[in-house]
C-alpha cells in the first residue's frame, strides 16, 4: 500500500458506486491529484518502478512505457488535461468494487451527507498498485483503499461550499408582509 500525504481529489465518487454507463458495473471511484516535482510524485513513481518490478521482472520498464503510451495510462500528465487545477500535475485515477474507508482528520467515518470530501478538496489516500498480465493484457491498475479527508480547497468546477452562517437566525430578523411584494 502507498499513502499520499495533501494531494487533490477530483470526480469523487467515494459512498455510492459509479459507472459511465449502463454496460459498466459501478465503482467506487476517485481522481487524485499529485503535484509534479512533490515528494508525492517521487514516492508514487518508486511505488510504481516497485510493482512493476515484481510483477513483470526485466521487462518492468517496457511495460510501464508501453502502458504510458496508451489511453490506459497510469499516470497521466494533468498539462494535457483542460480541467481546473489540474495543470502542473500528475493525475492517478483510483477505483475498488468494495467502499473505501473514508474519514476526516480525526479519523472519524464520513458519510455522503457530510459533503466531505469534495472535488478540490486536499485528503491524504491510501492506494495499493497492482500489475495484471492475463488475456485482457499487461497493465499496472490502482485500487483505492482509503481516503482521509484534510483540508479545504477550491472547489472545482465553479461551485463550492454553503457557508450556512451567512444566513440570518431566527432571533435577527422578522420577515414582514412588505417582503412578499418584491417578488
Amino acid at each position: 500500500m502507498l499513502m499520499l500525504r495533501n494531494v487533490r481529489i477530483s470526480f469523487p465518487h467515494l459512498f455510492k458506486p459509479h459507472a459511465f454507463d449502463n454496460s459498466q458495473d459501478g465503482k467506487y471511484q476517485a481522481t487524485f491529484l499529485i503535484e509534479k516535482g512533490s515528494d508525492n510524485e517521487k514516492a508514487l513513481k518508486a511505488y510504481i518502478a516497485q510493482v512493476a518490478k515484481d510483477k513483470y521482472g526485466d521487462k518492468a520498464q517496457d511495460v510501464i512505457k508501453a502502458q504510458q503510451a496508451t489511453n490506459r495510462a497510469l499516470l497521466k500528465d494533468g498539462d494535457d488535461k483542460e480541467l481546473d487545477g489540474y495543470a502542473g500535475h500528475w493525475y492517478l485515477k483510483a477505483a475498488n468494487k468494495f467502499a473505501p474507508a473514508v474519514i476526516d482528520r480525526a479519523k472519524e467515518k464520513l458519510e455522503e451527507k457530510d459533503g466531505l470530501p469534495y472535488a478540490g478538496s486536499y485528503v491524504n489516500v491510501q492506494l495499493d498498485i497492482w500489475g495484471q498480465d492475463n488475456k485482457f493484457g499487461k497493465y499496472l491498475n490502482c485500487t483505492l483503499a482509503a481516503v482521509q479527508f484534510w483540508k479545504d480547497g477550491d472547489s472545482f468546477g465553479g461551485g463550492s461550499r454553503a457557508n450556512i452562517d451567512a444566513f440570518d437566525s431566527a432571533d435577527d430578523a422578522t420577515p414582514s408582509d412588505d417582503d412578499d411584494e418584491q417578488w
